[in-house]
């Protein structure tokens, strides 16, 4: 019998140049494939990136439009409205309207205490409360500031100008109140499984300072269910 060709050889006995090129075409393939996987994973991850982009909400809304993240508590739309409705209220009542005599009432706002479960920033209520008042009334009322911070400015500048290191004299005095406005927030919650529900009740008092008579109140009562888990700051 006669021999094999060389091309049946096995591969210890082909010539150094045959072993060398398979080892190199091996290697070829290799860096292929490797090449080709980088690649569809470039690709994967732009894909990734490009449908989180498209997916990403970033834009200006009505401050009236409702709220896309709700769950339970009060509403950007909540304060807003109830801030328009009680100083309307307010307005409409007759409590605060100038003496015959033409002498303005005033008022300050002291403060609004949160007995519910909902989180919220009650100088937000408050501020956006007394913004709505004095564009209701304008200069018909006074609305007196008794913040800690206004009562700090106030003596400074008093103690300034009686030892005359500042121009101009205390000759008025600090202005008193006639009325007193004050409210609180109270709420009743209850759960089933995920299912939440919350009522809230906002609730506004105008005292007079004098006789303590309750001359007029007004609330603001919201009710909403949900499921989802929502942060509240």
């Amino acid at each position: 019998m006669g021999h094999a060709p060389n091309a049946c050889r096995p591969s210890a006995l082909r010539p150094p140049f045959f072993r060398c090129r398979a080892v190199l075409l091996a290697r070829a393939f290799r860096f292929t494939i490797k090449a080709m996987q980088i690649r569809l994973l470039v690709t994967c991850l732009l894909s990734l990136a490009l449908v989180s982009c498209k997916s990403t909400r970033d834009t200006r809304v009505n401050p009236d439009a409702p709220d896309t993240v709700t769950g339970t508590g009060l509403q950007s739309q909540d304060v807003r409205t109830m801030a328009m409705d009680m100083a309307a209220k307010i307005k409409a009542s007759g409590v605060l309207a100038p003496t015959r005599e033409g002498e303005r009432a005033s008022f300050f706002i002291y403060e609004l205490r949160n007995d519910s479960s909902d989180t919220i920033d009650k100088e937000l209520i408050l501020t956006k409360l007394r913004t709505n008042l004095f564009e209701a009334f304008g200069r018909q009322v006074k609305i007196i500031d008794r913040s800690p911070q206004a009562n700090d400015l106030v003596d400074a500048e008093r103690r300034m100008k009686e030892r005359g290191q500042v121009s101009g004299t205390n000759d008025r005095k600090v202005a008193g109140s006639d009325f007193v406005l004050k409210g609180t927030i109270k709420s009743r919650d209850r759960q089933a499984g995920k299912l939440k529900s919350s009522y809230i009740l906002v609730t506004f008092e105008l005292t007079d300072l004098v006789t303590s008579e309750l001359c007029w109140t007004g609330d603001y009562e919201m009710k909403t269910e949900s499921e989802k888990s929502v942060i509240n700051r």
